[in-house]
Formats: structure tokens, C-alpha cells, sequence
């Protein structure tokens, strides 16, 4: 992304040097990549404040259950579902699981898997 011009691109290693929503530039994408095991509290800032910046905000994290649910899971858009063992899907289910039982949404996770890179899509709204 560091040759294409029209696209800015910052990193941060550390998510404490992350300035607060209200400093970043509109209408941009922030991705936090599996880091469950840090202080939170930025990263709700960014959930709860960020859509008024027009900010998107993606989480990606290899357990469900680590993501905050107050903020976090609660403001999601989208879930989207990749293997998982039963106990991060029971969460899942426990949020987001609606019309059916435990048993089909999990007929319908292995219906998702099937193929290499499948996924289950929830959408949130």
C-alpha cells in the first residue's frame, strides 16, 4: 500500500501510540489484528465514537470470546465466522444465534466450512 499514493497507510506496534478517534482523519479504515491481550479502552473508543468520524473499524482475532462484549461485540456490524472450536461458537451463538437451535446454527457453520477459506457471515443489523 506504501506505492500507491492515493491510499495513506500508517502502522502502530504499539496500540498506546493510537491517537484517539476524534484526531483521525474521516472517513478512514482502521484494522486491529489480534490483539485481545492489550488495554482495551482505545479500541472502544473507536467502536463506540469512530462511525461519527466515519471511521470503519475492523477487528480480526483468532477468539471470539477474548473481544470485549460490552462495545466491542455488542457494536459489531458484522460478524464474520471462520472455523472455531465449540466453545467460541456457543458465544457466538449465545449473541447472535436467533432463530434456531445450537445444533442447527451448527449445521450451518459446517455448511459455511466446507470449502478451504469458508465463512459464516452474520450480519449484525
Amino acid at each position: 500500500m506504501t506505492n500507491t499514493p492515493e491510499i495513506g497507510y500508517r502502522e502502530y506496534v504499539d496500540i498506546n501510540d493510537l491517537e484517539p478517534p476524534e484526531k483521525m482523519l474521516g472517513y478512514s479504515v482502521i484494522v486491529f489484528d489480534d490483539i485481545p491481550s492489550t488495554d482495551q479502552n482505545i479500541i472502544k473508543q473507536y467502536f463506540s465514537f469512530g462511525r461519527h468520524r466515519n471511521l470503519d473499524c475492523f477487528y480480526l482475532c483468532q477468539t471470539y470470546s477474548a473481544i470485549s462484549k460490552q462495545l466491542l461485540r455488542d457494536n459489531a456490524n458484522l460478524i464474520i465466522v471462520f472455523q472455531q472450536d465449540s466453545t467460541n461458537l456457543r458465544h457466538i451463538y449465545n449473541d447472535h444465534g436467533c432463530d434456531r437451535t445450537f445444533s442447527e446454527f451448527l449445521d450451518l457453520c459446517r455448511f459455511s466450512w466446507r470449502e478451504p477459506y469458508g465463512m459464516l457471515v452474520i450480519d449484525c443489523d
